[in-house]
């Protein structure tokens, strides 16, 4: 019996690992890789960050790199590596998560291996879960080569001939720039696109962020709605530079899908080679089975990182509390607060222990 089982030993995981420890909490962080950074590490070759190294920190352990260094993936990861050693973090992997249920006030913890129970959970699995592509996708000849953006590692995986990147959020934009360096690259895109350097009058846009509080704050407030309202941005200038130089066409949205051909809201249509689908992540908390842990479409409900079920808890979930929560930047934060809360909610049995 644990006092705390945290699923999932990425960034927010193990943050809330660090505090949990400070605490004297016996507890376990269970992953599904066999490594810790493997999420990093098996991302597409040439990620960079864009958010400086010293804003890539977590709780009393210093990232090891130059002021202003944009971190590549792999720096990441082992950052996250070094982070688990020096804290001595309690991890037990190839533990794939198939079902938490709770009875009698205790949480019931099913992997893939072993039963785990505990008093309370810590869901920390982040907003990245089960890569989404639109259905329509399924009607195209399987000769085209469809990879989503997560599976995407290098230039040399593709065949040659032209490549649509569908999406134009910052690792879409990547990809894109990435790609057109060595095949005719289309990027269809539903909105304008909207780009920011990445320092302004001689700082960081995330100094910028963290010294005006911009980055944290919180998604009640009247600047957190209006920061939620507001279209991303493309952080960097590259995808402008190659769209000006017509390096990369601009497409309108997919309207449709033939075995073909592409078919654009602007009444265009085109045949790729290969399609990237840079469109994101949908929750998959199906293994979630607790009545009133998730609402009709699927998605944990929860107040800053506090469940209704007594005991549940998130960390790591985009917007939880402020803009920043689901980057290393606010992961810190946000554990901190839910350690506060795991130490205050005591359930009953512990206490009388």
């Amino acid at each position: 019996m644990y006092d705390v089982l945290v699923i999932g030993a990425g960034q927010a995981g193990l943050a809330t690992g660090y505090y949990l420890k400070e605490q004297g909490k016996q507890f376990l962080l269970v992953e599904a890789a066999a490594t810790v950074g493997y999420s990093w590490r098996s991302r597409y070759d040439s990620l960079t960050l864009f958010t400086p190294a010293e804003y890539c920190q977590l709780p009393s352990f210093s990232l090891d790199l130059p002021k202003n260094h944009y971190p590549t993936k792999d720096q990441i990861a082992d950052y996250l590596e070094q982070y688990a050693r020096h804290f001595q973090l309690p991890i037990s992997f190839n533990q794939t998560v198939t079902s938490v249920s709770k009875a009698d006030g205790v949480f019931i913890i099913q992997t893939n291996i072993q039963t785990f129970q505990a008093r309370q959970v810590v869901i920390a699995t982040g907003p990245f879960q089960k890569p989404y592509i639109p259905q329509y996708s399924t009607s195209l000849n399987p000769q085209v080569l469809q990879v989503h953006s997560s599976q995407y590692q290098n230039p040399s995986q593709l065949p040659a001939g032209p490549v649509l990147v569908v999406g134009a959020g910052n690792s879409g934009a990547q990809i894109a720039v990435e790609l057109s360096q060595t095949h005719a690259v289309h990027l269809s895109i539903r909105k304008k696109l909207a780009f920011s350097s990445l320092t302004k009058w001689g700082k960081s846009v995330f100094w910028w962020g963290t010294t005006t509080g911009v980055l944290f704050a919180g998604p009640s407030t009247f600047l957190g709605k209006k920061l939620y309202r507001q279209q991303d941005v493309i952080y960097g200038r590259e995808l402008e530079k190659a769209i000006d130089s017509k390096q990369i066409q601009v497409r309108s949205e997919i309207a449709d899908i033939d075995e073909q051909e592409v078919l654009f809201k602007d009444g265009s249509r085109s045949a790729f080679q290969t399609i990237i689908w840079a469109t994101g992540f949908q929750p998959d908390y199906s293994w979630l089975q607790i009545e009133g842990a998730v609402n009709q479409r699927g998605a944990p409900l929860h107040h800053q990182g506090i469940s209704p079920v007594p005991g549940l808890f998130y960390v790591g979930l985009s917007w939880q509390t402020s803009r920043s929560s689901a980057l290393m930047l606010g992961a810190g934060r946000d554990a901190k607060f839910i350690a506060a809360q795991l130490a205050s909610n005591v359930p009953n049995s512990e206490a009388a222990i």
